[in-house]
């Protein structure tokens, strides 16, 4: 267990500085990004603002079907706000030979508790597991779950809002490029074996989208995707994902976001179950809390007979590359 220390304060004046400098250290390491970038030493993001114009027209302006991802926001909005069941028109991007509804659950958070893996592992059907780095005795703990055959993340502390400590090396806007990258490699060396990445907090600095260049940048270096958590409405996840070539993908609910409350886990499995029927797939994360583990071995035991395929985070580097899905370039308008 980590001992909690006080948030930073942020100066507006920084903002943005750990992802222009720490592309000129990336430069420097000799890391191909993906993406032409002329680099600046300027701090702040008013240097950043002033000198946008100097990213190249290398970089990738956008993703391929950009209306496909606006037809699933859009059906996935009128599943969280319907007061009853209506019966929704099936997408396009569904209806040609579309397969059984998939579901991607995500567990993280993990590590702090010790007895909370092996519960978790005693969970029935594909489930995938985001470690914190900074867990005591993290790499073991990540050994005996990828042994069990889980797919494992990195739930890599990324700095919030507010005073809320997202935990020791936690990256953040203030940072500067080599105090950016050398907490970056930290977190990523903790344990190995993980397929990608997810943001523990963050609606700081998935806000910030030269800091997320920076840091997707490197993640597609090291061939790992980025699962945004959407931890803020103003998360820049995607866009700078696209403008990099980096694999993002973004969760579609929080199944337990006020802990102790079981009814609310079975009430947004059954959001989750919806989401996938109407677009082909849903993305969810959930915690290892005991109420939240009650409910989904049930409910894990039972999907496959209610007609869904589980499968691993990673499964999404095909769907989302399937005609059958979009190609997702923007945050998703969705709140919970």
């Amino acid at each position: 267990m980590f001992r909690r220390r006080k948030t930073k304060i942020v100066i507006p004046g920084r903002a943005g500085n750990a992802g222009i400098i720490a592309s000129f250290v990336i430069a420097f390491a000799g890391i191909f990004i993906g993406a032409t970038t002329a680099y600046i030493s300027e701090r702040g993001s008013a240097a950043s603002a002033a000198k946008s114009e100097l990213i190249t027209a290398t970089l990738r302006d956008g993703g391929e079907h950009p209306e496909i991802y606006a037809a699933r926001q859009k059906l996935i909005h009128r599943v969280l706000t319907a007061t009853e069941l209506e019966r929704l028109p099936v997408p396009e991007f569904t209806a040609k030979g579309a397969s059984r509804p998939k579901i991607i659950l995500i567990i993280d958070d993990m590590g702090i508790d010790r007895r909370a893996v092996s519960s978790v592992l005693n969970l029935p059907g594909p489930v995938t597991l985001s470690f914190l780095p900074y867990a005591n005795d993290v790499a073991s703990l990540a050994d005996t779950a990828r042994d069990a055959g889980v797919e494992l993340m990195l739930h890599l502390p990324m700095e919030p809002l507010g005073e809320n400590d997202p935990g020791p090396n936690a990256l953040t806007s203030a940072m500067t490029g080599a105090d950016f990258i050398k907490a970056l490699e930290w977190n990523l060396t903790r344990f190995d074996g993980f397929v990608g990445v997810n943001n523990h907090m963050g609606s700081q600095l998935t806000a910030d989208e030269a800091a997320m260049k920076t840091l997707l940048a490197y993640l597609k270096h090291k061939d790992l995707f980025f699962m945004d958590s959407v931890t803020t409405g103003d998360t820049v996840a995607r866009r700078a994902g696209a403008r990099v070539g980096a694999n993002v993908f973004s969760r579609d609910v929080f199944i337990d976001a006020e802990p102790g409350n079981g009814k609310m886990v079975k009430s947004q499995l059954a959001l989750v179950e919806r989401i996938a029927r109407e677009t082909g797939y849903a993305v969810a994360i959930g915690h290892p809390r005991k109420e939240t583990l009650d409910v989904l071995g049930p409910w894990l035991t039972t999907a496959p007979a209610r007609g869904f395929d589980l499968v691993p985070a990673s499964a999404l580097l095909t769907i989302e590359k399937s005609e059958a899905a979009p190609s997702l370039v923007e945050a998703p308008a969705l709140r919970l």
